[in-house]
């Protein structure tokens, strides 16, 4: 070929070269517009199952910290009355005092492996602190619940003070409805009333009750302030500023 002619060639070589380099950039641009438009839609049904999940906790954590608010009320009136400075009413039930009344929270358990899914920054520092809080909340119950379990069950148990009879009584209910009954015989914690065993039971019940009782508390603002980032993030709200 000519001098002349493989320039052409060379030119129409180098011409077609940067045709296919701009067409597969162009290519991976439209691919990796599609992967993060993909990601966008994958964290905002993210968003939407989480909130949904804080509001039944939310629910939770409400009903149970009423729960251990009247917990902590039954304590002080059995140690009130154990110290002569009051009576008990007739329609007070000491059944709770044996319950371990707990729940599985939901969000570190069906979410602390998505984290890497949230793209802002504030939003993932927030669910860090909720599952520091949760993690709080969880270890308040375990040891509430092996406190019931290892120290308070024997104890009632060693003295009689579980009451059979009554138990078996309302043997044809289910085991949630009969733990709201009053299975204590209240005569044979009277016998118990003024001793150190007691007294240091009562004790360590309510300073696990209440530590309980307080994690929930903290927990609860947290929950409502994650569910609004959330809620503001999906409605394209500026929630969270300075990023």
């Amino acid at each position: 070929m000519s001098e002349n002619k493989t320039g052409k060639y060379f030119k129409y070589a180098i011409g077609e070269i940067v045709l296919v380099v701009i067409g597969i950039l162009i290519a991976l641009q439209i691919n990796n517009w599609n992967e993060k438009r993909k990601a966008q839609i994958n964290e905002r049904l993210l968003y939407s199952r989480i909130i949904l999940d804080l509001e039944i906790d939310e629910n939770r954590i409400n009903s149970h910290i009423d729960y251990y608010k009247k917990d902590l009320e039954i304590l002080n009136i059995i140690y009130q009355e154990s110290q002569g400075l009051s009576k008990k009413d007739s329609i007070i039930e000491f059944g709770s005092v044996r319950a371990g009344l707990i729940f599985d929270l939901i969000i570190t358990a069906n979410y602390s492996k998505n984290t890497k899914d949230i793209s802002r920054p504030k939003i993932g520092e927030s669910f860090n602190q909720y599952f520091t809080l949760e993690h709080h909340v969880n270890d308040a119950f375990e040891m509430l619940w092996n406190f019931k379990e290892e120290s308070v069950k024997p104890y009632l148990a060693n003295y009689g003070i579980n009451d059979a009879e009554e138990l078996f009584k309302n043997r044809d209910l289910n085991y949630y409805k009969l733990r709201e009954k009053n299975v204590i015989s209240y005569s044979k914690l009277k016998e118990q009333y003024g001793t150190v065993e007691l007294d240091q039971m009562l004790f360590d019940l309510g300073v696990r009750t209440s530590w309980a009782k307080t994690a929930l508390e903290n927990l609860l603002p947290a929950n409502k302030k994650l569910q609004l980032d959330l809620s503001n993030e999906l409605n394209g709200n500026k929630a969270i500023n300075n990023e």
